[in-house]
């Protein structure tokens, strides 16, 4: 039974759900010893008088709202969570969302059908177990949290996203990527174990704790949280790390700039060319961010950090990234950037050509979301370098304008952003992790913005970007779906850049293999072990086996 089907005469409690199911109704709240120490006040419960209430209804893209929310549970203990959960599918059933940093590119979290969301934003310790030596953070944590927890107390970090707001709820079984992962990977590939409340086949939630060294099932149900998505398995309320790596003393950050009158197509060709040709020679220690705009921002950004263990850096950064620009044939830059826009690493106004720091004040220079806009996004991993075709549909898409209502509609914050891959990335087998995309090289983030509340606008931004990324792709169908590629360059999309637009047009069975690839089979099998009554569901939910 699926979350529409369940909502159609509106929402249905939990007992309903299992006796339509042929299923002896759950018990009205959470009981057995394992929620002995829960305590009323270790969670609150807010209605629509409270004052706190609507803002917790919306979400971090402005598109999205849960408008007919009715309780909002927010613990403040793991076992809170559980008990919160319990209570959520006695009263509502699936009609539950669970909101970690608010950052969900879709509608998951937020939308017409959610009755009751679970906020996990007050669960946020992070630390060193005394006893285990692990190192743990609570879902509720933001990336923020993490590295200044991580850093002045133990000189460690998560090599994780630049958005400091987004919560590591989602981000982490999603895989988890930033600026440090071509030098140490994903996030993922540091996870030791989680605590995750999941639903058994009678309705009744278990907090359970499941780990590398977990065998059968619990294996598996770790496993699937190596990025599989959040919302498919469970509520997650803790991650834990055995090790992780040390952060860096230092690092430089170069920004530069080329005005987009100065842009051919021959010239973004050599661009393409260059930032794939960085990921493939550049030390691990560097990351390149390629935000191209479209022609109306004025100008295309190059942003480029390198982390350094030693606090003076032997390397002459500047003089290393002009010659290799020069060896693409590149000129005319200019030092610093006039603004970076999109996610991630956002910039309003101008930024320095070089800022050599120490790294965590980078981490501060670098961490930045920009504002509250209405958005929509796309992604796309590749293995190769872009073909001819890729480019010259790119540089169409960016220099096409756009009306709405005989208005010119504003794309300066609307670009196609690629990010230097591999390194550390492509040192783990597809399988070993549920992210497939372990031979891919780069990741590419179409991204359009707006603020106007109109559906003339945002029909525009929609058909920009869905018109720019089927141009892209035509060759494999609209999508960069390795499949049809006999090439063997596209690899498929990022789950953590949820694109609904994968499902609606092209079917769900396409949408989740272009996130999951051959580990989509594998995930089915936990999805059916660990959440049998499908009570964890979304638009591009996981289906059982």
């Amino acid at each position: 039974m699926q979350r529409r089907d369940v909502l159609k005469s509106g929402a249905m409690t939990m007992a309903g759900v299992l006796a339509a199911r042929g299923l002896a109704p759950a018990t009205a709240r959470a009981r057995g010893d394992e929620f002995a120490a829960f305590e009323e006040t270790d969670l609150i419960v807010l209605s629509p008088s409270d004052v706190q209430f609507t803002g917790l209804t919306l979400g971090f893209n402005m598109r999205w709202s849960a408008p007919n929310a009715r309780r909002i549970f927010v613990p403040l203990t793991e076992r809170a969570a559980a008990v919160a959960l319990q209570r959520a599918l006695d009263e509502v059933g699936p009609a539950f969302s669970v909101r970690g940093g608010g950052h969900c590119y879709e509608d998951f979290v937020y939308n017409d059908d959610i009755r009751i969301i679970i906020d996990m934003s007050m669960l946020g310790n992070i630390g060193r177990d005394e006893h285990t030596g692990y190192y743990f953070a609570q879902a509720g944590a933001t990336l923020w949290d993490a590295y200044k927890e991580l850093y002045w107390r133990h000189g460690v970090t998560l090599p994780g996203g630049s958005c400091y707001s987004v919560g590591l709820g989602g981000h982490v079984c999603g895989g988890g990527y930033g600026l440090l992962s071509r030098l140490h990977g994903l996030t993922v590939d540091y996870l030791s174990a989680i605590t995750v409340a999941t639903v058994n086949e009678h309705g009744k939630v278990t907090l359970r704790r499941v780990s590398r060294e977990s065998r059968g099932a619990d294996r598996l149900l770790f496993w699937a949280h190596t990025g599989g998505g959040g919302g498919n398995f469970g509520l997650i309320t803790r991650y834990e790390f055995a090790d992780l790596p040390r952060a860096p003393k230092s690092a430089d950050i170069l920004a530069l700039g080329w005005n987009w009158s100065d842009a051919t197509p021959h010239v973004l060709e050599r661009m393409l060319d260059m930032i794939y040709d960085l990921s493939i020679v550049a030390d691990p220690e560097v990351f390149g961010l390629l935000k191209l705009t479209h022609h109306s921002s004025g100008q295309i950004g190059l942003l480029l950090q390198r982390a350094y263990d030693e606090a003076s850096p032997s390397h002459d950064f500047r003089a290393e990234i002009d010659a290799h620009l020069r060896r693409h044939g590149l000129s005319s830059w200019q030092s610093g950037c006039s603004a970076l826009p999109g996610h991630p690493v956002h910039s309003a106004g101008p930024v320095q050509e070089l800022q050599r720091l120490d790294w965590f004040r980078a981490v501060q220079a670098l961490n930045g979301e920009g504002p509250n806009f209405r958005g929509k996004y796309k992604s796309a991993y590749m293995r190769k370098p872009f073909p001819r075709e890729q480019a010259r549909a790119i540089y169409r898409a960016l220099t096409r304008d756009v009306t709405a209502g005989g208005q010119a509609v504003d794309l300066s914050s609307s670009l196609v952003q690629v990010d230097t891959y591999g390194g550390r990335v492509n040192d783990v087998l597809s399988d070993a992790t549920a992210v497939p995309q372990r031979s891919s090289v780069l990741k590419l983030q179409y991204q359009t913005y707006w603020k106007q509340t109109d559906k003339a606008s945002a029909d525009a931004h929609l058909g920009w970007i869905r018109d720019f990324y089927a141009d892209v792709y035509a060759a494999t169908g609209g999508l960069p779906d390795p499949q049809r590629d006999a090439t063997g360059n596209v690899d498929g999309c990022y789950v953590n850049y949820a694109d609904a637009d994968l499902s609606e047009q092209h079917g769900l069975e396409t949408a989740l293999r272009l996130y999951y690839g051959e580990n989509l089979e594998r995930l089915r099998k936990a999805k059916a072990h660990w959440d049998p009554l499908d009570m964890f569901q979304h638009r591009q939910s996981i289906q059982p086996a």
